[in-house]
């Protein structure tokens, strides 16, 4: 069998939020793998995460070969902040992708998604597209024009970022980059990558068009309320 086109990583603690994100992938009409891998949150009801589903029980059926990587990180080997920048790493290791991507259990894409991302490294060895934000109400606050921009004049924050959820890049990329996942200290796995990126594998392509869709945390609402174009 021939390696996929493109693989998409998701570190997820099994939240309701990802059979959301499975049903836009199913949409897609890319050759792809997608490789799930579990923050160790999932893996006990004493980290109050009783509500969550099974992805070895909805696999079955689904339309295309696909990876499912089960792996519990237990806290004393995540280095950083966030289990899930370890769990990128792994997968980062694990893609067989000419190309790969990230997608959280907090995003869903439209139909086009993966069109539009290899559409952007037709000619370039990375890039990303934009991003629709909505809050945990359903209420789309706007597309992020502002800060998931890398280095755009567009920028209108004091550090450069494409969010991990937005870029694409070239498998060999991400297997140099895995340990800036693994190792990172904060939740700045996204601009430490673009930082890599930018450097290593030159200017990125990029789109206008938000075939993303991404929830944002709370504390985070009022910033993307008043920034976003609407």
């Amino acid at each position: 069998m021939s390696s996929p086109l493109i693989s998409i990583i998701t570190p997820t603690t099994g939240a309701p939020s990802l059979l959301k994100l499975l049903e836009s992938l199913y949409a897609q009409d890319i050759d792809f793998e997608h490789i799930v891998l579990w923050d160790d949150k999932m893996w006990g009801d004493e980290n109050g995460w009783e509500d969550t589903v099974d992805y070895m029980d909805i696999r079955d059926g689904l339309p295309w070969e696909e990876k499912s990587y089960n792996i519990r990180i237990p806290g004393k080997m995540v280095q950083g902040l966030a289990a899930g920048s370890a769990l990128r790493s792994i997968g980062l290791m694990a893609a067989t992708g000419k190309y790969v991507t990230f997608a959280d259990s907090d995003v869903w894409h439209e139909p086009n998604h993966l069109q539009n991302l290899l559409d952007i490294v037709k000619d370039k060895q990375w890039g990303f597209c934009r991003r629709k934000i909505w809050n945990d109400k359903e209420e789309c606050l706007g597309v992020d024009n502002f800060e998931s921009v890398g280095n755009s004049a567009e920028r209108k924050v004091p550090y450069v970022l494409v969010d991990n959820n937005t870029m694409i890049f070239e498998r060999r990329f991400g297997v140099s980059g895995a340990s800036l996942y693994r190792e990172t200290q904060d939740y700045n796995d996204d601009r430490l990558m673009t930082e890599f990126l930018y450097e290593y594998a030159g200017e990125p392509g990029m789109s206008t068009e938000p075939t993303v869709n991404q929830v944002c945390p709370d504390r985070l609402e009022s910033m993307f309320r008043e920034y976003c174009t609407k």
